[in-house]
């Protein structure tokens, strides 16, 4: 069984994501991407359990911010069918290293243009897909 430290546990409170320009989108309070893997199933004369192939992998994710400015959202309205880059990292300074994910070929799904609810603070949720990514730093 490993053992580990509660400070090598990393601290989502030190996670960042970046725009193209390097610019940090300050006010995101929710960042998830995801590999979806696409698989073949495979039949096997003699073998009762089907076996997969992977054949491919969709990029999918979210982004949870809350709303400071609608620079995002009009950079999205304005050009729909735009491609961008952001940086996702998590460097918290008490865990055992940080980490780097490079997304590109980033494509929003839909523009929330207005929203609200009376006493609450404004969220802004933006579904995305990427075409590729990189880790581009890990430290352990």
């Amino acid at each position: 069984m490993a053992n580990f430290e509660s400070n090598d546990i990393i601290n989502g409170l030190y996670g960042f994501i970046y725009d193209e320009n390097g610019q940090e989108l300050q006010s995101t309070q929710e960042f998830e991407a995801s590999v979806e893997f696409e698989k073949a199933e495979i039949k096997q004369a003699g073998r009762f359990m089907t076996s997969h192939k992977v054949t491919g992998g969709k990029g999918k994710g979210s982004l949870k911010m809350l709303k400071v400015d609608s620079r995002l959202q009009k950079k999205i309205a304005d050009n729909p069918t735009g491609k961008y880059n952001f940086l996702g990292k998590l460097a918290d300074p008490t865990a055992r290293g940080e980490e780097a994910v490079m997304f590109m070929g980033v494509s929003f799904d839909s523009v929330p243009l207005l929203g609200y609810k009376l006493g609450d603070p404004v969220e802004v949720e933006l579904n995305f897909t990427f075409d590729s990514f990189r880790y581009d730093t890990y430290i352990a």
